[in-house]
């Protein structure tokens, strides 16, 4: 909504009316003139961007932009990577407790399921303090929790705190969203969240390989952990000497607090009433979250990364045991495949985004023209496919008990569409709803930590029952098809609110 249309609700009460996602997300493509470029039709500060303005944070330098973007990137790449560090170091972990290597594993599961939860729970504190002081306390907590993890006597006791580095330490990938709404311009937004989400998605596969070399390197898991923490504190301290707060908002006073009170979270929302932000919020959280559109895409999410996370957490029994015999520096190198994977489909998003806004449709229409963010849904279709081809041959590999090597380009094509599909999915989500950065980014995290949660319990008694062959065989059909059921109808709605936009005379 421009800032003139909030000044006059405001004027005439009417910005005291609860609104729903579908009410706010009408204001502000009625608010657009024809004239306008697409996209603009669907932001929030359509019309009141104003190039003259220092305090915002679209006109600062693109040199203190990507610095702050860089600090981001290296807290979010510890997000997965972090939690999925021990991956790699489940044997020596289960001889040390005298337990076995899937209860070792279990000690992931927790802290990925928390990954959701602490994502929601942060949504009304940013919004209410700003994105600084959450961003940058919950490192300096989840680095303590890592220590934590270095320190454990028992099994119980490392678990524990396993799931509260989950809790805390998943902030960098809800907050990097609305930084990037609040520093760059609309059409940067899928560019910027191509490399943020690679960033933090090569992380599940970049942590396991390096902890895998330093437990070659040093012979014990707890030094890898330590490692970890001295990542955590250098991330730290890359928010605490680039970090700034973005949080900008006309007639609030804001971008006006001391550097150092920002981290305090004093002044970082201006005259915004804090209490009010945090019931709102939590209210327009709950609504967003059963929202049409979010929900399907939300469980399409799901489905997208129960069966990669599968892989990564359950690939050291595969390749350690016979007929692979690989050692533990061999099974860490192979989570480069993974990584190549998630390049792949870093690239994948970077070429389609740019394709499909600059295209026309088949009958000729240009689509930058008629804008609408469900365009950028297509870039799901590509890649499931390729997430199917690679499950299937994943999955024979594994059954006829074939070459490392296909397990390896299996994993690249699995990753590749899980990367380039959570791209296209966030970058509708953030231009459909742009006025709910910070809560479709914990929605979609949400969504997806729930289905890295779950695949451990049940992934390996399935495979047990089946077989690896029949198992990675449904997972396709199951990819497939959930694809199909959950973005079908979500871009058929967008296509059908657009045509009745333009029966009533609105913006296409």
């Amino acid at each position: 909504m421009s800032e003139t249309t909030r000044q006059e609700s405001t004027a005439t009460g009417e910005g005291s009316k609860p609104q729903t996602p579908e009410t706010k997300e009408a204001q502000i493509v009625e608010s657009a003139t024809p004239t306008e470029d697409v996209v603009e039709k669907i932001s929030t500060f359509s019309g009141d961007f104003d190039p003259n303005d220092a305090k915002d944070p679209k006109n600062w330098s693109n040199t203190r932009k990507h610095l702050i973007f860089a600090a981001l990137m290296s807290s979010s790449l510890l997000c997965d990577g972090g939690m999925t560090w021990g991956a790699t170091l489940l044997f020596p972990q289960s001889m040390q407790w005298q337990i076995g290597v899937d209860k070792a594993a279990t000690s992931m599961n927790y802290g990925i399921l928390l990954q959701g939860f602490g994502g929601i729970f942060a949504v009304p504190l940013i919004e209410a303090y700003g994105r600084l002081p959450v961003w940058f306390w919950t490192q300096v907590i989840t680095m303590g929790m890592v220590i934590g993890c270095v320190l454990s006597p028992t099994f119980e006791i490392f678990t524990t705190f396993r799931s509260l580095q989950g809790l805390f330490g998943t902030v960098p990938q809800v907050i990097g969203l609305p930084i990037i709404y609040d520093m760059y311009h609309h059409r940067d937004w899928p560019r910027m969240i191509n490399i943020w989400g690679t960033t933090f998605l090569v992380g599940p596969f970049l942590g396991p390989a390096l902890a895998g070399y330093i437990l070659y390197g040093t012979g014990k898991w707890e030094s890898s952990f330590a490692v970890l923490a001295g990542f955590y504190g250098a991330s730290t301290l890359a928010i605490l000497a680039l970090g700034r707060e973005t949080f900008y908002q006309k007639g609030l006073n804001t971008q006006e607090t001391p550097r150092w009170k920002s981290f305090l979270g004093l002044g970082n929302t201006g005259t915004l009433n804090k209490m009010s932000t945090i019931v709102e919020q939590s209210k327009s959280l709950i609504l967003m979250i059963f929202t049409v559109p979010m929900l399907l895409v939300g469980l399409a999410t799901m489905v997208n990364f129960t069966w990669p996370i599968g892989i990564t957490v359950t690939i050291s029994s595969f390749l350690l045991p016979p007929p692979y015999l690989l050692t533990p520096v061999q099974d860490a190198s192979m989570r480069w495949a993974g990584i190549i994977g998630a390049l792949l489909g870093f690239v994948f998003g970077y070429f389609f985004n740019r394709w499909i806004y600059f295209s026309s449709s088949p009958s000729g229409v240009s689509r930058r023209a008629n804008w609408r963010p469900e365009y950028r849904l297509h870039g799901v279709w590509g890649p499931i496919f390729s997430m199917a081809i690679g499950l299937v041959l994943y999955g024979l590999t594994l059954n006829f008990q074939k070459s490392w090597v296909g397990l390896a380009f299996g994993w690249i094509l699995v990753n590749l569409g899980m990367i380039a599909s959570t791209v296209a999915i966030t970058a509708f989500a953030l231009e459909k709803y742009p006025a709910y950065a910070t809560i479709v980014s914990a929605i979609i995290n949400m969504w997806r930590t729930c289905g890295g949660f779950s695949v451990g319990y049940f992934q390996p008694s399935w495979i047990a029952r089946s077989g690896v062959g029949v198992v990675f065989g449904l997972q396709a059909v199951v990819v497939s098809v959930c694809i199909v059921l959950f973005i079908t109808p979500v871009i058929w709605l967008g296509k059908r609110e657009a045509a009745r936009r333009v029966g009533s005379g609105g913006a296409a």
